[in-house]
């Protein structure tokens, strides 16, 4: 058996580590400047290098019964957790009906449905030259921008992410190797650091919405020529943080190397419980006693949980179709 790559593993923990903390930050960017800075800082880099790792590990594509796996594996839990998703905000937010929507996806299920997109697309840019396809797939995420498609069909984000797939996609690890170089990751480290400071103190009130991939150039308020040059921007500076994010992982194995394995199921269930908490006097208690570093420590026990053994054998029949052997323990 090929031994798991434990670099990737540790990447995506980490990565959604960042996503399940970012979301924790959210009702709270409003008032809270640094909070706001650390919250946008977040979302520079993390799901570009999500999206990245996740073409990366494409390069299947066109091998016999790529498609009909990924269907299973994507578009049959993004229907599922749909119709999960509509019954539990129905409760949640006590509505007078309940609404079922498969064409706009609740919340984080836009990556699926994205996921899918982007591995389609690969049928017609996979076979391309990378000179060639990369240039393009950067054209359709600039041009996402001036559609008003939005969240229907996740569209936009599929449009606006594509560039990064697409990388990943081309990148082979020997390339992704160079990045361990000891001055690479001291550079890196100073990039980090520096990248944060730049958006709290240069940009305190750049709106959130530009690195959501979600919105227009029209519904963020700006002209095409604005967005293209605007998008072009968070481009750079998300590859240049992402890239300097990667520098940093370490590729041994850790003890928790093991959720990297276990992110999908950890990224679908953490919003039944953080939409609970915001409904709660949670948020209000937090701001209260400026317990804003607690939300880190929830986001790390929230994903022990979530990826433990025991959660990971009773949601993999909804997530895999497959049927766990209770004697037996979860890879």
């Amino acid at each position: 058996m090929k031994e798991r790559d434990y670099y990737f593993d540790n990447a995506k923990c980490a990565l959604m580590l960042l996503v399940v903390f970012g979301h924790f930050l959210r009702p709270y960017i409003d008032d809270v400047l640094w909070v706001h800075s650390l919250y946008t800082w977040i979302f520079f880099f993390h799901m570009p290098a999500f999206v990245f790792i996740s073409g990366y590990f494409a390069k299947k594509f066109d091998e016999h019964g790529y498609l009909q796996k990924i269907t299973k594996k994507l578009l049959i839990p993004y229907v599922l957790f749909q119709l999960v998703y509509s019954i539990y905000y129905f409760f949640l937010y006590d509505k007078q009906s309940l609404e079922l929507d498969l064409l706009t996806p609740h919340w984080s299920l836009w990556f699926l449905l994205s996921l899918f997109s982007w591995n389609v697309l690969l049928l017609w840019f996979g076979r391309l030259p990378k000179r060639i396809a990369l240039p393009m797939a950067l054209l359709f995420g600039l041009a996402g921008g001036m559609m008003e498609v939005e969240k229907w069909l996740s569209l936009s984000r599929t449009l606006t992410f594509f560039p990064f797939f697409l990388l990943g996609f081309f990148f082979q690890k020997s390339a992704i190797e160079r990045l361990f170089a000891a001055p690479v990751r001291l550079v890196s480290l100073f990039v980090l650091v520096g990248m944060f400071f730049v958006i709290h103190f240069g940009f305190p009130d750049l709106p959130q919405d530009w690195l959501y991939g979600s919105k227009s150039y029209d519904t963020l308020g700006v002209s095409e020529s604005a967005g293209i040059a605007s998008r072009l921007a968070i481009y750079g500076a998300s590859l240049l943080m992402m890239f300097g994010f990667l520098s940093l992982i370490p590729s041994r194995r850790f003890f928790f190397s093991v959720l990297g394995a276990r992110t999908f199921y950890i990224y679908i269930l953490h919003g039944f419980i953080l939409k609970y908490l915001h409904e709660t006097p949670f948020p209000d208690f937090i701001m209260d006693v400026h317990g804003y570093p607690l939300l880190l420590a929830l986001s790390v026990a929230m994903m022990l949980i979530l990826g433990s053994k025991p959660v990971v054998r009773l949601v993999r029949p909804l997530l895999e179709w497959r049927w766990p052997n209770w004697r037996q323990t979860t890879t």
